[in-house]
């Protein structure tokens, strides 16, 4: 197979850390990745919904996604992941964005969490020795909306203080 072939039937994997644990996205679902964006209160707000970002003269509303996962994160290198439409007005704050990798359709293997996780996470795959849990961000982000309808507006998930 020819390496321009196998790049086609490639996708391409953003991999980010939160704690210990590596997770990924398609590139397709990221608009962009901001290091340290001003974070704004949120009154009132869900604690792992608290904040959002100003991003090119857009709010947008950032899920503290270690602390709704129920992690403690690590903050090594935090940053913001911006994602793409559908799931637009939403952003996902990480410990640390490792890089883009090229992930083959057949690399994916099906998840074995509890059920919870695998309402959002659409397979795990295998990089350099790691297995790191590829989400899916539509499907995140309906977890996180059914989430709320359950609590009638406060995510079922506890959130630790950051």
């Amino acid at each position: 197979m020819r390496r321009n072939d196998m790049q086609a039937s490639a996708q391409q994997i953003l991999i980010f850390g939160l704690g210990e644990e590596w997770y990924g996205l398609e590139i397709d679902e990221v608009q962009e990745v901001v290091a340290a964006p001003r974070l704004h209160p949120v009154p009132r707000a869900p604690c792992c919904l608290s904040h959002a970002i100003n991003f090119h003269g857009r709010v947008v509303a950032v899920l503290d996604l270690p602390a709704w996962l129920g992690f403690e994160g690590g903050k090594r290198d935090p940053r913001v992941i911006v994602l793409s439409a559908p799931s637009a007005g939403l952003a996902l704050a990480v410990d640390q964005v490792r890089r883009i990798v090229p992930l083959k359709d057949d690399a994916v293997m099906p998840c074995e969490s509890e059920e919870d996780a695998r309402a959002f996470i659409r397979g795990v795959f295998d990089h350099q020795g790691r297995m790191i849990n590829l989400l899916d961000a539509d499907r995140l982000l309906a977890s996180l909306r059914q989430d709320a309808n359950l609590r009638g507006g406060t995510p079922a998930h506890e959130c630790s203080d950051s």
